[in-house]
């Protein structure tokens, strides 16, 4: 089997299921752009949490600071050795929140996952979110903010370092596509990626590996929840 020199493994996760995936309506502003995760959502991230434990031990974990991101990465993290710090990592906020939103400060996230600390270099940054006036047009927005993500983990982890970033399914999708190549324009295809759903994908020093310095091991491994 070949082998090459792994610079970082990336763990793409969706949250679970949130009250508004399951079409509950928030009572106030910050539910409807921000909302939490729902019995079934805090199962999954359990059930995730669990499956991975058997599996993995990050070196890092991130998370959106979106609440339903947040959740689901405390559900990952009690089941880790030692209970690692969740890093909020801002630029993985889903696209389409409303400038109006203000987002959570970081006293309200740590209510939420006590472990929870800005991602470093983010530490002055006046909103844990990404506001988002003309959702869906102008996506060249979104595919700087994956190039912003990927060259931050780039900078920081070189030594094979498996990471988990807990983000959204829109955004998680330009991810994959600037990856993969696409950096201003998206595909003909699509991917499907289901809450909690798992992505992984593998970096190698290049030319070390002989099929590419990118390798996508899986998309959308739902395994725990079977």
């Amino acid at each position: 089997m070949a082998e090459g020199k792994i610079l970082r493994e990336l763990f793409l996760i969706r949250h679970g299921e949130s009250r508004g995936n399951a079409g509950i309506e928030g009572d106030c502003p910050a539910d409807s752009e921000d909302p939490r995760l729902t019995g079934l959502g805090v199962s999954q991230a359990e059930k995730l949490g669990i499956y991975l434990s058997d599996k993995i031990r990050f070196d890092c974990v991130f998370s959106s600071g979106l609440r339903r991101a947040v959740e689901t990465a405390r559900g990952i993290i009690e089941y880790q050795p030692g209970s690692p710090a969740l890093n909020i990592l801002p630029d993985l906020c889903e696209i389409g929140i409303s400038p109006d939103y203000p987002g959570m400060n970081t006293e309200a996230l740590r209510e939420l996952c006590p472990s929870a600390v800005i991602a470093q270099g983010y530490e002055e940054r006046e909103k844990l979110v990404v506001p988002d006036e003309t959702p869906g047009e102008n996506e060249e927005r979104y595919f700087s903010r994956a190039e912003t993500v990927m060259n931050y983990l780039e900078g920081l982890f070189t030594e094979g370092e498996k990471l988990a970033l807990v983000s959204h399914a829109a955004f998680l999708t330009y991810l994959i596509f600037y990856i993969t190549g696409y950096r201003d324009r998206e595909p003909f295809y699509d991917y499907t990626l289901a809450n909690t759903s798992v992505t992984r994908i593998i970096f190698y020093e290049k030319g070390t590996y002989p099929y590419g310095d990118v390798a996508i091991e899986y998309v959308n491994n739902t395994a725990h929840l079977v």
